[in-house]
């Protein structure tokens, strides 16, 4: 945020601005990747809200990561507001070391963070080592729709007028290009999906 006044913070705006992409968004990785069963890891998940919208639309178990003992409280707080406590997880971790077994994860799932990783190619390594064979993991930054990413825009200027610059540094080419190549160095299928709503970079483990 740039300082001027007092501007909400991450919760707020993950709960009220950015709310309607994750419905849409976990619609469609569901729908894209065919994964209703089985286990869901949210990475760098903040709230859980990606996590969340998954956990409502199928039967699979799912574990929100995040590196911030605060954003795991919180996600336990949302999901027993959703009535999902039985099936959203909270957990503090790292992304760079995740303490799960090889092949446990059958949906990897992770909206916003990947721009923070420290060390890209160690992150993708360990997303590959826990997805499950006929898995998919999808990586990225996108809003769901154009419409939405022009929507919520116009509500980050009004309380964030660097929000632009903010998001066209993280979207910069070098910066795509980057988590594309750490997506690809992996030793599992990667493919990469960018539109006018944002981009995925979406890691495919075969059965």
């Amino acid at each position: 945020m740039n300082g001027k006044g007092k501007s909400p913070g991450f919760p707020y705006i993950a709960e009220h601005i950015f709310a309607p992409i994750y419905p849409v968004i976990a619609d469609h990785i569901v729908k894209e990747s065919g994964i209703k069963q089985g286990i869901c890891l949210d990475l760098g998940c903040g709230i859980a809200s990606l996590g969340i919208a998954v956990a409502e639309i199928t039967d699979m178990q799912v574990c929100g990561v995040d590196f911030s003992a605060e954003m795991c409280g919180l996600s336990k707080d949302k999901a027993h507001r959703h009535r999902l406590s039985g099936k959203v997880f909270p957990l503090q971790a790292d992304v760079h070391m995740l303490p799960f077994r090889n092949d446990c994860a059958d949906l990897i799932v992770s909206r916003g963070s990947v721009f923070f990783w420290k060390d890209l190619p160690m992150a993708f390594t360990e997303i590959s080592r826990v997805l499950a064979p006929g898995g998919q993991a999808w990586i990225g930054g996108g809003f769901g729709t154009k419409e939405l990413k022009k929507q919520i825009a116009e509500k980050m200027v009004e309380i964030d007028p660097d929000w632009h610059t903010d998001s066209k540094d993280r979207l910069s080419p070098e910066n795509i290009q980057s988590i594309q190549e750490a997506g690809k160095q992996t030793e599992i299928p990667c493919r990469v999906v960018q539109d006018d709503s944002g981009f995925w970079v979406v890691l495919s483990k075969g059965g």
